[in-house]
């Protein structure tokens, strides 16, 4: 056992790790060796026996009174707090034992000039590769390198309405140190970034994310689009473009025409009345704009998920005046929907392929 830090029951002063320290056989209770040949017995032999007799004190465990540890970050959080303070981790089953005050890591540590190649510089003489957080076990830990999930952002930085970044962290709770980070950007410099999730999903971005108002009329319209364009395509663009092609000699089983051939189809086509040239072009007119949306929705992505962040952080702050209730709200008002986006997948490939089975 580990006596150090305990009292002496005579002197009174704590043990060292260099003291000579002596034991009770009966009950246990140490002493240093100069202090029980002083006493000249255990000074707690009218206790032998009972249940009063000395006993070792119970260590005060992480989840007591000391509150919780963060086993991302390492931060101390209150007793009954169910997310890190710091960085929105998770804290349910207690904090992580053996949790290292840098959250199982060592990082930016003072480089040891006598390290191996490819060694932590900042733990001395561990192996090469070796997870800091789990001695003599490479890469056994949950981040055996440095991560941050705020993404270099102090958790206490604004972002408006009284909202700082560490709420905002909580909130999205999925890839915190991409949208953190952007966040700060778009609100301390004004600077946008561009989102390519938000740019080719557009509106299933925006329902992933938990944004169901301008997700469904970003998905509403870019279905409207595509449905619009596969209608005119197959109903009025493919039979006149055929019909055309067939004007001018193009063998339809030939893989393309000739130049000749191109210029005579597009010369017959500006003959034709304006309403079946515009019925030609609709589609690739309607794929513009759809285009056009999700160049919309890439570049504004975050400032919009931002803005909607910043005012359900709010609203659930007014609804929730007790911290515990607040943050299970934050907890699930926020994060992703991950069965919705699997579900608009479906959606998608249905759309896009059901047709297909009527039309050929």
């Amino acid at each position: 056992m580990d006596y150090t830090g305990l009292k002496c029951p005579v002197c009174g002063k704590p043990f060292t790790s260099d003291d000579d320290i002596v034991v009770c056989p009966e009950c246990g209770a140490p002493y240093h060796r100069a202090c029980y040949q002083q006493a000249g017995h255990c000074i707690f032999q009218e206790k032998h026996g009972t249940p009063d007799a000395w006993k070792p004190p119970e260590k005060q465990t992480e989840t007591g009174a000391e509150g919780k540890i963060c086993p991302r970050c390492g931060k101390k959080n209150a007793r009954e707090s169910l997310f890190c303070d710091q960085c929105g981790q998770l804290l349910s089953g207690g904090a992580s034992k053996g949790a290292s005050p840098n959250g199982g890591y060592s990082p930016y540590g003072t480089p040891n000039p006598n390290a191996s190649p490819y060694q932590n510089p900042g733990v001395p003489n561990s192996p090469p590769y070796q997870n800091p957080g789990a001695p003599n076990a490479p890469y056994s830990g949950p981040y055996p390198f440095a991560f941050d999930p705020m993404g270099g952002v102090r958790p206490e930085e604004p972002l408006g309405d009284g909202v700082t970044a560490g709420d905002a962290a909580k909130f999205v709770q999925t890839n915190p140190q991409y949208y953190i980070p952007a966040f700060v950007n778009r609100k301390r410099y004004h600077r946008n970034r561009f989102n390519f999730s938000a740019f080719l999903c557009s509106g299933g971005w925006m329902l992933y994310r938990k944004q169901y108002k301008w997700g469904a009329i970003f998905t509403g319209i870019m279905l409207l689009i595509y449905v619009l364009s596969t209608f005119i395509s197959y109903r009025f663009a493919t039979p006149i473009i055929m019909d055309l092609m067939q004007q001018v000699g193009v063998d339809i089983n030939a893989a393309y025409p000739t130049m000749e051939q191109s210029v005579q189809f597009m010369a017959l086509l500006m003959q034709q009345a304006p309403w079946q040239i515009f019925l030609v072009w609709a589609p690739s007119l309607l794929s513009l704009l759809r285009f056009a949306l999700m160049l919309f929705v890439g570049f504004n992505g975050n400032r919009m998920y931002m803005n909607h962040c910043i005012r359900k952080i709010r609203t659930l702050r007014e609804e929730n005046p007790d911290p515990s209730d607040y943050a299970v709200r934050l907890q699930l008002h926020g994060g992703v929907n991950t069965s919705l986006a699997i579900c608009l997948l479906i959606c998608y490939m249905i759309v896009v392929y059901l047709p297909q089975l009527f039309l050929y």
